[in-house]
């Protein structure tokens, strides 16, 4: 595969292809050396560093969540045909293949639940397989780049509706610098609300962050369409950010976006777990009263034990032991 014609790079569509496994190759265009380290993952890294960071670009943790496949495959393109230039190493992830070729969020079970080794304690999934070699490629990836400040930004969208469409779980760290510089990145991506999280988790930039103290975030881009559906220009924020990112280019000045703090996060540990509204119908970011009856468990009733606590994620079909809610609080 080296000297791949630019005229056949398409990583997206060979990883499709392979959904499985991709054997290891590299090549070498327009002063950036690629190494082909798995199906769905790949490293660029350019001949000339110019700059003090180090990037890890993922998206298709949930195959059916297209708009971060589809661009991150475009930014991908542009640096092999040499209509974006590279200033940074970059790891590239492509999380969940066979789940993007069935167009379904997971293909067994969902792959952002797997990270921070949670993967050993499963059954023999797909989406154990491609947490274990995510998380090595990660791994050594960070030995090639452990002196500079490693940013991850895991690319999503989202079924729901929200009434903040854009926003970011940010895993905070109060001693580190440079937090008011990611915020300006997430503002540039669109981004309108960032929700800090002080607890360790499963999810991919959790992960990163609890192994790496990577400027990490689980970032949702808005709602969820088909392969070669997504609306021209909505998503063009995320995008052009991040490739002024990789290129070294300097971002506009915005206002950061609104804080909240995770409250609670509820988890399903009975079968008779039920919300007291429409879940199909209900947004993310909707409010609850204090005393409101938000669901039913163990046949005890929750209350919302404060004003104006908001919900994200709810899932009542979530297996025993998942989370089934987060209830957030803004930050003033």
């Amino acid at each position: 595969m080296k000297g791949w014609p630019v005229t056949e790079f398409n990583f997206l569509k060979t990883t499709r292809e392979n959904e499985e496994h991709l054997e290891k190759s590299s090549f070498v265009k327009n002063d950036i050396r690629f190494d082909i380290l798995d199906t769905g993952i790949i490293k660029a890294t350019p001949k000339l560093l110019s700059t003090e960071d180090a990037f890890i670009i993922s998206c298709g943790i949930h195959g059916n969540e297209t708009a971060p496949i589809e661009f991150t495959n475009e930014i991908l393109n542009k640096l092999v045909a040499g209509s974006l230039n590279l200033v940074a190493p970059t790891l590239f992830i492509f999380g969940n293949p066979k789940a993007m070729n069935i167009g379904k969020r997971f293909s067994e079970y969902n792959l952002n639940r797997c990270f921070n080794g949670a993967y050993k304690n499963l059954d023999e999934y797909y989406e154990k397989s491609r947490a274990e070699v995510i998380e090595k490629v990660c791994f050594d990836f960070y030995k090639e780049v452990k002196d500079k400040d490693l940013f991850h930004f895991d690319l999503h969208c989202a079924l729901k509706k929200s009434m903040i469409e854009r926003f970011a779980l940010v895993p905070k760290n109060e001693e580190r610098k440079r937090d008011d510089e990611f915020n300006l990145i997430l503002a540039n991506m669109g981004i309108e609300a960032s929700l800090f999280s002080h607890k360790e988790s499963t999810v991919f930039s959790s992960f990163s962050f609890t192994n790496f103290n990577a400027f990490s975030a689980t970032v949702e881009l808005g709602k969820v369409y088909p392969f070669g559906q997504n609306p021209p220009g909505k998503f063009q924020a995320a995008q052009e950010t991040i490739e002024k990112l990789l290129s070294g280019h300097e971002l506009e000045k915005k206002k950061a976006p609104k804080a909240f703090t995770i409250f609670e996060s509820i988890n399903k540990e009975f079968e008779d777990f039920k919300f007291t509204f429409e879940e199909e119908e209900s947004a993310n970011f909707t409010p609850f009263k204090k005393g409101e009856h938000i669901f039913t468990q163990n046949a005890q009733p929750y209350l919302c034990p404060e004003e104006n606590l908001r919900m994200i994620f709810p899932n009542s079909k979530v297996i025993l032991g998942q989370r089934a809610l987060l209830l957030i609080k803004e930050l003033e």
